[in-house]
């Protein structure tokens, strides 16, 4: 047993813990993907408003090597590591490709598992220190350790290393990682005491997953995921601050879609096929009759998730582009002939007005 660690309440929910193993513990919240060796790893990516692209592993063959001894530090568990590993650096790859986002934008990293992701601010993901790695200690990496590829954050918490990668996205805001969205991590930043004794420095610029509370210690007011119901609106300000009538012009529709959160880019995509481009889009957590994961853990009793990571979509529209968007949505995320569990819900809200705050238009003008 390593010396010093620490077990937090959901340990529970892990797949597999193993402190005792070799070179670096094993843990992972979810059961490990089918194994995969190098020359079969297939890649997607995606960079902000691109179409995702597919690669194999081969085609980086020509990008320069490197060999790191950083420590990968669990701040969660209370345990570091110090190993070395071989890969190639993230921002090569992103440059080799010419993949990238806003400059305040993101990437998200995603396991073959299926359901874990994590995020990076674009200035921690172009920081040269972030490795996708292919060795560890001179050897393949193994599969308990995320081979054969997997990333390496070496300035910020272990979970942020994701292992078993094979996509990444980019995005405009933050996609928040599924450790916060669960609530096990309010911040991937490592504190002083990390920091300081391995002599870490975080890179310069936007900071992903930024702290929850303030940094006195003391809790603050915590960021809302959610939106704040505002009075309604009786008519329009004019320049001099009175109020004017206006009648709105068209019935609205809000469509609410809660969908797997892999389908993300094929929902946008078709949704701007069938001429719908305004939309927000976040990442949540939820259940229904999916009920969540069960899966049995090894040698203890079975693990129950009970809210999986799921994508937000809400798109307002006319009443004549109800039925496109309804079908564009079905037709990106139907997985079967009658659709599979998990496949996602359509909610259609009556919408009374919308008003478009630059120009004062209401209804469908401001749409």
């Amino acid at each position: 047993m390593r010396e010093g660690v620490l077990y937090p309440k959901f340990s529970e929910k892990f797949f597999r813990l193993d402190f005792d193993a070799k070179p670096l513990p094993v843990l992972s919240l979810y059961p490990f993907p089918a194994p995969l060796k190098l020359e079969e790893v297939i890649f997607s990516i995606c960079g902000l408003e691109k179409h995702p692209k597919n690669f194999a592993w081969q085609v980086l063959s020509d990008l320069p090597r490197v060999t790191v001894t950083p420590p990968l530090i669990c701040q969660i568990f209370n345990w570091v590591e110090t190993v070395t590993w071989e890969g190639i650096r993230l921002v090569d790859l992103l440059d080799f490709l010419k993949v990238d986002t806003h400059p305040e934008g993101y990437f998200a990293f995603y396991s073959r598992d299926g359901v874990f992701f994590e995020g990076l601010s674009r200035d921690e993901a172009r920081d040269p220190r972030v490795l996708i790695a292919y060795k560890l200690n001179g050897e393949p990496l193994p599969e308990a350790h995320g081979g054969p590829v997997r990333l390496v954050v070496p300035f910020l918490q272990g979970y942020k290393s994701v292992k078993w990668l094979y996509a990444i996205r980019a995005y405009r805001n933050d996609p928040i990682g599924i450790k916060r969205l669960l609530g096990q991590s309010p911040t991937s930043i490592l504190n002083e005491q990390w920091t300081n004794k391995y002599q870490i420095v975080p890179p310069a610029g936007l900071v992903g997953d930024p702290p929850l509370y303030a940094t006195t210690g003391k809790q603050a007011v915590e960021e809302s995921t959610t939106a704040t119901l505002l009075p309604p609106i009786e008519g329009k300000l004019s320049a001099v601050g009175t109020v004017e009538k206006r009648v709105s012009k068209g019935t609205l529709k809000e469509v609410i879609a809660i969908l797997r959160p892999h389908k993300h880019v094929e929902t946008r995509k078709a949704l701007e096929a069938a001429g719908i481009f305004s939309y927000t889009t976040q990442t949540v957590l939820g259940r229904s009759k999916q009920r969540g994961l069960r899966f049995q853990s090894e040698g203890k009793e079975a693990v129950t998730i009970k809210f999986l990571p799921k994508q937000y979509f809400s798109i307002v529209v006319s009443e004549k582009q109800l039925s496109a968007a309804i079908y564009a949505i079905m037709k990106a995320n139907r997985t079967g002939t009658t659709g599979n569990m998990g496949d996602g819900r359509i909610f259609v809200i009556d919408i009374e007005d919308a008003v478009r705050i630059s120009t004062d238009e209401r209804g469908g003008e401001a749409i």
